[in-house]
């Protein structure tokens, strides 16, 4: 039986194409062009978005694949280029490099299938000086069918600039060449989870047996093998690998899976420590505010907070519009400047419903300037009454962004023009005096507002007006439902006020109750599935109450284990 390729890499003079896909960057040959994170399309016809890379070819020292070629350059976040879909699968894989520039370093790129990692090439150019060395990184046997995505990393270098040149990528189809094993899959799959959960490993090959590791070496059939699920409650990167006879073993594949923090609301998630590191899960709704396309940025609230979504690899895939209910936010915070920021590991999924109330508060510029620090309002959409321009001139303009003096009664601060694409760019600034909603940022110790669309401008308010009043009391259900063995009670209060929400079983006998201070607007109440003596209740028919003055409703929901 030959030797899995599935780690090697193969020395030769030339790269063969075999004939299914052949990528190549003429496209790419700008001499001192620097290109910032986007998309495009390759020689090939498919379409790329790269991150942290340039297009440039090295200078005189003329590092370019055949006078062409795009170059990788590592800077803190590995630089990586990631095609769309791409049809009838892969079965093997070779991309052309050479060491690009002359610095000192090991250069050293990955491959990912559909967001697995699958191969890493050799190491090579760590001395000093050029090398005009063309190399081949060759993985046999991929083996993934159907639609994939291909991502290409420069992973050496850490923070310090270790530049690759890359062009030539090619594959073959699925089922093509040497007969693998089919890659196994995990259930669940790899990301963050609330709980122990247990992972069972498949691969669609008849009679092939699956090895495993937990402590990060390559399974072998020297490995333990698969025999029931996997028990994970720390984090842990499971390895899998299929044998079977008269088959080349599977790739191997990698699982990630770590735990989330549970926060009830934004107001919660503020109190957290911005590391970048620990992963945060919001089980309630927030509704979404504002979007644009820069960033994938999106602004979300609930009752009590905002924050903003910063999420450049585009992690959330689902569509939502203003007014979405959005269950189940998943990521990390970081600091950038002043602003906190959500950086998503997870993609919720659909809107859970539309439309949805916003209470928009009543604000002056001296209670946004006196948050600084505070952060009630950065990110929430606000509304000021009796604001005007210091100097208003001409059109609102914005690439690069611009700051207006604005004031009312009690103060100034800016209004910032930071959405490119809205509706009030290069439209007449307003003049004499006016009111207006936006999005609260803070700037080197300033409040900024800005709009989002020009209907923020002297928005039409009354008492009835819904947006800027707060939702009625209501109980609103649990998601999801059915559980296991974790769900999260919604209700919407008026205003604060004291609530209490109580658990039945099917008997009527009380199983968990809460006395909570509720706040105005969405509450999140996470039950675990515990009782109050903190044993794990049984499968079956719950009935929860919520009670607040004269207001009771009752809702049914089921655990299923």
């Amino acid at each position: 039986m030959k030797k899995m390729l599935i780690l090697s890499i193969c020395l030769v003079a030339a790269v063969a194409v075999w004939g299914q896909g052949l990528e190549t960057f003429t496209n790419f040959d700008y001499t001192g062009t620097n290109y910032v994170d986007g998309s495009f399309v390759g020689d090939g016809g498919v379409t790329w978005n790269y991150f942290h890379v340039t297009g440039s070819v090295a200078g005189d020292n003329d590092n370019s694949i055949d006078g062409h070629g795009m170059i990788l350059r590592r800077s803190a976040v590995p630089s990586r280029i990631v095609s769309g879909p791409i049809p009838n699968g892969i079965g093997n894989f070779s991309v052309q490099m050479r060491k690009a520039y002359t610095s000192v370093g090991d250069r050293q790129l990955a491959l990912y299938i559909n967001n697995i990692w699958v191969a890493d090439s050799e190491t090579f150019g760590g001395t000093s000086g050029a090398d005009p060395t063309i190399r081949n990184f060759v993985v046999n046997g991929v083996n993934v069918p159907g639609d994939f995505t291909m991502e290409i990393r420069n992973i050496q270098g850490d923070n310090v600039n270790r530049q690759v040149t890359i062009d030539n990528i090619t594959w073959t189809a699925y089922g093509s060449g040497q007969q693998f094993v089919a890659n196994p899959t995990f259930n669940p799959p790899a990301g963050h989870y609330g709980s122990a959960l247990d992972v069972t490993i498949t691969t669609t090959t008849a009679g092939a047996s699956i090895y495993y590791t937990l402590d990060g070496s390559q399974p072998s059939q020297s490995s333990t093998p698969y025999t029931a699920p996997v028990h994970i409650s720390s984090p842990t990167t499971l390895k899998a690998r299929a044998f079977a006879a008269g088959f080349e073993p599977s790739a191997v594949v990698i699982a990630e899976y770590g735990f989330y923090v549970y926060v009830q609301n934004l107001s919660e998630l503020w109190q957290q420590n911005p590391d970048n590191n620990t992963v945060y899960h919001i089980p309630g709704n927030v509704i979404l505010t504002f979007k644009q396309n820069n960033r994938h940025q999106k602004y979300v609230q609930d009752s009590g907070a905002a924050i903003l979504i910063d999420d450049v690899p585009g992690v959330i895939t689902s569509n939502y519009q203003i007014g979405d209910a959005i269950a189940g936010l998943t990521g990390k915070l970081n600091m950038y400047f002043e602003t906190l920021q959500f950086l998503p590991t997870a993609d919720p999924g659909p809107a859970v419903s539309s439309g949805n109330n916003m209470y928009i508060p009543t604000l002056t510029i001296a209670q946004l300037n006196s948050d600084i620090g505070v952060n009630h309002y950065q990110s929430r959409l606000v509304y000021i009454n009796g604001v005007s321009f210091d100097s208003p001139s001409g059109n609102y303009t914005t690439n690069p962004a611009v700051t207006y003096a604005i004031s009312d009664a009690t103060g100034a601060m800016s209004l910032r023009t930071g959405f490119y694409d809205v509706d009030y760019i290069n439209t007449p600034m307003h003049t004499g005096q006016f009111s207006v909603m936006g999005l609260i940022s803070h700037f080197q110790s300033t409040a900024q507002i800005t709009p989002r669309m020009l209907a923020d401008f002297n928005p039409v308010v009354s008492n009835e007006d819904p947006t800027l009043s707060p939702a009625q009391v209501s109980l609103i259900g649990n998601y999801p439902n059915p559980f296991n063995p974790e769900t999260t009670i919604q209700f919407q209060m008026e205003v604060a006020a004291p609530a209490d929400v109580t658990i039945y079983n099917q008997k009527g006998q009380i199983v968990k109750s809460y006395a909570v201070q509720a706040s105005q607007g969405i509450n999140n109440l996470h039950w675990n599935g515990m009782d109050d003596s903190g044993k794990a209740v049984s499968s079956g028919v719950y009935f929860f109450r919520l009670k607040s003055g004269s207001y009771s409703s009752t809702k049914k929901m089921v655990l299923m284990k």
